[in-house]
């Protein structure tokens, strides 16, 4: 098996289910065993791709047709992207499952399944690449995805301001990506990572072309605007405004891929430059005070906004940008802490957070709503789905030992090495997060239904557990509880391996280059 195909599995199911639709008449049954079919093929190659990873002294290399870097498009795969891409395949391949229920009343389920594959082979092609323009590709191959799958609910206003909302802000920030690599391809002559990390660090590359003009001040501006984007596509201060919106127009399912995985690719596309490519950067510190200045403020708006919601969703998406603020913080830190934590923490974040909007989709599918006031006393009702709601809740407040409690300490412990007023910063906010969970999970256990909510006064919620979300929300629950309890394992075997090989920018561009001397000898 090649490297190359991981995404490449996702994208052609993708390209041929619409055409399979119509010849099946649209068969549901179908429809479903083709998508799930193929999110199945792709975890079980992003498996193997972890385990060739993990087995191997240096980054895996995949050239397209043949064609040597820095001429032609490459993939290059280190365990960090690895690991994120077995993360992103496994949460893909759980929310196909979720799907198949959640969305069993609607049609149009086809172009679901196509939009989420659609998804899928552009956030595992965004970790995969190994070229700057490539990864401007994927971008829209995300984007043109996540846009049509964010409005699926298209009888629905909110849902078609949602996509609309969305759509705009990511296609700006996709075009201030690409006038990026415009900068940095004057001045570099490449958009190959590998390339241009040999030329920033003065290391000679087969079958390139020298430094033009002020490599520095190319640098700047490719930085500024990478930056720019990353600032909306993760919903960074003051970027994040499209995110509650999307959350709340999108079916459940959808809005835990983007949180878990989506939002991540940006973080992870700046870690990668800023830690491999161009480790070392003249105007570091004045790029770590963005990071600083703009993560404390995300940080500190998500968990403000987290207490005064009265929609699920949206306190959700919501906490989801309080994360993105963590981890936009410690990626100005610039150590292989700093890196270990934005790994470790990006896995955890998404798995507790696809747990939270599995448990909060169930509660939705049986009452109709996701407004808090409406869902009030439906925990009694569902004890089991509550019972993993609050899993959810505990792990992503930070409590041990469930498994985001260690992400928060790396974080924590990174930001520590820079100033203790930036660390106490991840525990105000989570107190702040806490409180607001805390009501909400009163509120569905305890509260009583108000008249004119769809029942009368004082009247018992009279609905079922969903088993296939509960058995979805127990894996998910067991991986919390287990990564949380073997962290210490995993953080020593497999993330610190993966911080410490993503930051060796040498072995990153010999990877590539000798694949070419070879081609060229």
């Amino acid at each position: 098996m090649e490297v190359g195909i991981v995404p490449i599995i996702p994208l052609g199911f993708a390209f041929f289910l619409p055409f399979l639709s119509i010849v099946t008449g649209k068969n549901r049954r179908f429809t479903i065993t083709y998508g799930l079919t193929a999110l199945t093929a792709a975890f079980v190659a992003s498996l193997w791709l972890f385990s060739r990873a993990y087995s191997s002294n240096g980054p895996l290399i995949y050239a397209f047709g043949n064609w040597i870097a820095p001429i032609g498009i490459v993939f290059e795969v280190d365990r960090l992207s690895a690991m994120l891409v077995l993360t992103a395949s496994f949460g893909f391949l759980l929310a196909g499952i979720y799907s198949a229920k959640y969305l069993s009343g609607w049609n149009g389920l086809e172009f679901f399944y196509t939009f989420l594959l659609g998804l899928e082979a552009g956030s595992l092609g965004a970790f995969m690449t190994g070229d700057a323009f490539n990864l401007f590709v994927m971008f829209e191959v995300i984007g043109a995805s996540a846009y049509a799958i964010v409005g699926f609910y298209r009888t629905r206003s909110e849902a078609v301001e949602s996509a609309f909302k969305y759509g705009i802000s990511g296609a700006v920030a996709t075009s201030l990506y690409f006038l990026a690599l415009g900068f940095i391809y004057a001045s570099f002559g490449t958009l190959n990572m590998a390339d241009l990390s040999s030329k920033f660090h003065g290391i000679s590359f087969p079958v390139t072309t020298k430094l033009f003009g002020n490599p520095t001040l190319a640098l700047a501006m490719f930085f500024a605007l990478t930056i720019s984007m990353v600032i909306v596509k993760s919903a960074i201060f003051p970027g994040h405004y499209w995110l509650p919106s999307a959350y709340s127009g999108a079916p459940i399912p959808v809005g835990a891929v983007l949180s878990g995985f989506i939002e991540g690719t940006g973080i992870y596309v700046l870690a990668r430059y800023l830690y491999t490519l161009f480790h070392g950067l003249p105007f570091g510190s004045t790029l770590s005070l963005v990071f600083f200045t703009l993560g404390t403020a995300t940080a500190f708006l998500g968990s403000v906004m987290m207490l005064v919601q009265r929609d699920m969703k949206r306190l959700i998406a919501y906490s989801t940008i309080l994360h993105m603020g963590y981890l936009f913080m410690v990626l100005g830190v610039g150590t292989q802490l700093a890196l270990l934590a934005v790994g470790f923490h990006l896995v955890n974040h998404a798995i507790a957070k696809m747990l939270l909007f599995f448990t909060v989709g169930a509660f939705i599918y049986r009452a109709g709503t996701s407004r808090i006031e409406e869902l009030a006393g439906i925990g009694k009702a569902m004890p089991v789905n509550t019972f993993l709601f609050g899993v959810a809740v505990l792990s992503l407040v930070g409590v041990p030992p469930l498994n985001v409690f260690f992400g928060k300490m790396l974080i924590f412990d990174a930001l520590m090495q820079v100033s203790p007023w930036l660390a106490s910063v991840v525990v105000i906010t989570s107190a702040i997060a806490a409180w607001a969970y805390f009501k909400a999970f009163i509120y569905l256990w305890r509260g009583k239904p108000s008249e004119g909510h769809g029942h009368e006064e004082g009247k018992h919620w009279d609905v079922k557990e969903v088993w296939t979300f509960n058995a979805l929300g127990i894996v998910l629950a067991t991986l919390v509880i287990s990564l949380g309890l073997f962290a210490p394992v995993l953080i020593d075997r497999v993330f610190h391996p993966a911080a410490a090989q993503a930051m060796d920018w040498q072995g990153y561009i010999e990877a590539v280059k000798k694949l070419a001397e070879t081609v060229l000898r």
